[in-house]
């Protein structure tokens, strides 16, 4: 425990006092706000929380590295969205499914999910696909129309994450494809 103590203050951040916003975090900001604009919009307060979140962890330092974050989180939610569905489906022939018995069926989806994913070699996709797998499968209750329901919530799901990751990715691209062509405009003035 002392040894844990003393890592943790030695790796402990200095305060930098000359620290000046930078782009990314510009950007970051004006992502969140186009896609709470959206959600307010198009989505209503379901929608708030995904987009933003899809724009704030697929926003990288290059363009590049930002659609293969992109590219990555849309799959994800794809696969943790559709597990997230049949999850729902298995939970309405399962006795006791409500009762407890979701402890031992969510954490075996998950299984076969990290499973999908690494055999796919989409170990960037691994968490929010794991996520996603959780948020439909707990939120959609077992009744007679669920599976529809969990599609319905899935579905949606992937749209609110495709807004944040199109999102992000304009603006992770226009600012510099702007920069350049004033650029190439003044040196060619």
């Amino acid at each position: 425990m002392k040894r844990l103590i003393e890592e943790i203050k030695n790796n402990v951040p200095a305060v930098d006092p000359h620290y000046r916003i930078g782009m990314r975090v510009v950007k970051t900001a004006a992502a969140v706000g186009i896609c709470l604009i959206f959600a307010l919009v198009a989505g209503g307060i379901e929608s708030i929380l995904i987009t933003a979140v899809s724009a704030i962890v697929t926003i990288r330092v290059t363009q590049e590295e930002t659609v293969v974050s992109g590219v990555f989180r849309i799959l994800g939610t794809i696969i943790g969205g559709a597990l997230g569905a049949i999850t729902v489906l298995i939970s309405l022939f399962l006795p006791y499914y409500d009762e407890g018995l979701f402890v031992v069926v969510i954490p075996l989806v998950l299984l076969l999910n990290l499973y999908i994913c690494n055999v796919l070699n989409m170990q960037d996709s691994c968490a929010i696909s794991c996520v996603v797998t959780v948020i439909v499968a707990t939120q959609i209750a077992p009744l007679d129309d669920s599976i529809s329901e969990a599609l319905a919530f899935a579905l949606m799901r992937v749209r609110d994450t495709f807004v944040g990751v199109t999102v992000a990715t304009i603006m992770n691209i226009v600012p510099y494809q702007i920069s350049r062509y004033f650029k190439k405009r003044k040196d060619n003035s």
